[in-house]
Formats: structure tokens, C-alpha cells, sequence
């Protein structure tokens, strides 16, 4: 089941790949690498690619996220697990999945802290990738909230 999940992690990294990535977002989080005190809603609008991104601080440190529905559990790429002081050894990666382009290659990791808006998860299993473009929002962060609803162009997070 992780393997078919995992499908979508190419397409992550084509989009990040293809498009030019902002750091401006629809979310409210603060420029500063402090995170929010109470939670509360977040409203994205879908880019002309059909996604939508957002800023969440991992460690408290603000990564760039394409929000993934698809993806099984929250994928870093190699810079942003190293930014958030994540631990990784490349020369450990193994087979974490299968895409649409074959094998991927990762490894687990633990996040302390997932923090968007104030919506935060603690302790969760997230996984570095190896050649992934943007990192993406999975599951296992998405399924903490009390609501993720799409309305058109726009997704709210609750």
C-alpha cells in the first residue's frame, strides 16, 4: 500500500521541478522561525498548476510544501530535512517506495513537530527523498486536522 501511496512522490518532484517556487503562500505563517501560539484556519488557492503549496514549520524551522493528499506520509526533500536539523545518511537510503518513474529511494526519519498555523502534530514518521524537488504534505500530518475540504480553487485546512 506504501508503494501505490508513494506513486505520487514523482509527481511532487516534476512539479517543484517545472515550477518556480515561491515562498509567498496563502497561509498566514509568519516570516519569523517562531511557531504560532493558537491554531486556526488555513485558506490556500490553488496554483494555475492545480496544486496548492503552503509554508509549515518542521522543527520550527518554515519548509516550502506542496499539500499531497496522495502521499502516505509527510516526504522531505534532502535540503529541507537538513534545514530542520533532520538527520539523514544518504548512503542509507534503500527502497521506500514505488513511483510512476520506478524505485524510490529514502529514509525514514522522526520530525519532532509539524506546526501549521498552530495546527500541530508531534512525533511524526516522515521520510527524505532521494532527487525530490518540493516536499510534500502526506497523510499522516493532513489526517490530524479536524477538516480538509477543497471548495473550488480553494482548500481549507481546519
Amino acid at each position: 500500500m506504501r508503494g501505490a501511496i508513494l506513486l505520487m512522490i514523482p509527481i511532487g518532484g516534476a512539479i517543484g521541478y517545472l515550477m518556480p517556487i515561491s515562498r509567498q503562500t496563502a497561509s498566514a505563517v509568519a516570516a519569523t522561525e517562531q511557531t504560532s501560539e493558537k491554531p486556526r484556519e488555513t485558506k490556500l488557492t490553488r496554483w494555475s498548476s492545480g496544486h496548492f503549496y503552503t509554508d509549515a514549520y518542521v522543527n520550527k524551522k518554515t519548509i516550502h510544501f506542496v499539500v499531497d493528499t496522495g502521499a502516505t506520509d509527510v516526504a522531505l526533500t534532502e535540503a529541507d530535512a537538513r534545514m530542520a536539523g533532520i538527520k539523514f545518511d544518504p548512503s542509507q537510503f534503500h527502497v521506500v517506495g514505488t513511483g510512476a518513474s520506478g524505485a524510490v529511494m529514502g529514509q525514514e526519519v522522526n520530525l519532532d513537530e509539524v506546526d501549521l498555523d498552530g495546527k500541530r502534530a508531534r512525533d511524526l514518521k516522515g521520510v527524505v527523498l532521494q532527487g525530490l524537488e518540493v516536499s510534500l504534505l502526506g497523510q499522516n500530518y493532513l489526517r490530524q486536522l479536524h477538516g480538509v475540504q477543497i471548495d473550488g480553487d480553494t482548500m481549507t485546512l481546519r
